[in-house]
């Protein structure tokens, strides 16, 4: 259970704390440092359980949440420091919900689900890293693209909103066509 990758995995959920701590601190500097080291050990961690077959169901668990966790501590630290509009906060939030509960919903009424990342899906994860990243990098006067934040802000956004509308229709439509098969 505790391999290579598992245990990078658990770093980078270590880093969850520490990015907290920082931003609270508007350590901006250190935070980006701390949120890029656990975005590079997400390539990591994933290219070893791969490349050496060391994939395991625990590593399936841990790896998102991880993810997830760190990327949602940094959204929502930047949020309450005024530097990521509340309105963009929530539309990120809503998109990974309705997702989260249409796999429940899925898993619960159809069986088992798997959820394979779309491009649409992956180009807006990297918009909202991209997004974080310039965010913590202009707080911390590594960059100045403050007049440009608000473009930014629109297009995740749109990334937000199409990546989620497509999921939606994706995964609306394989319970469409399980519900067809059930009633033959």
């Amino acid at each position: 259970m505790l391999n290579v990758p598992n245990t990078i995995s658990l770093l980078r959920l270590a880093l969850v704390p520490v990015v907290i701590y920082l931003l609270a601190h508007s350590a901006f500097g250190y935070a980006l440092a701390a949120f890029l080291m656990a975005s590079v050990s997400d390539g990591i961690d994933g290219w070893i359980a791969r490349h050496y077959n060391l994939r395991t169901s625990f590593g399936a668990l841990i790896d998102p949440v991880a993810d997830k966790l760190i990327i949602l501590s940094c959204l929502l630290m930047l949020t309450w420091l005024a530097l990521i509009p509340l309105w963009l906060t929530l539309a990120m939030l809503a998109r990974d919900s309705v997702i989260v509960i249409g796999a429940f919903a899925y898993q619960r009424l159809h069986g088992h689900v798997e959820i394979t990342p779309t491009m649409l899906g992956k180009t807006h994860i990297a918009m909202e890293f991209i997004l974080l990243c310039l965010v913590l990098a202009n707080a911390a006067s590594i960059i100045s693209i403050t007049e440009w934040l608000p473009i930014m802000f629109v297009l995740v956004l749109a990334s937000a909103v199409f990546s989620g509308m497509q999921y939606v229709w994706i995964w609306g439509r394989k319970a469409a066509l399980s519900s067809a098969r059930k009633q033959r």
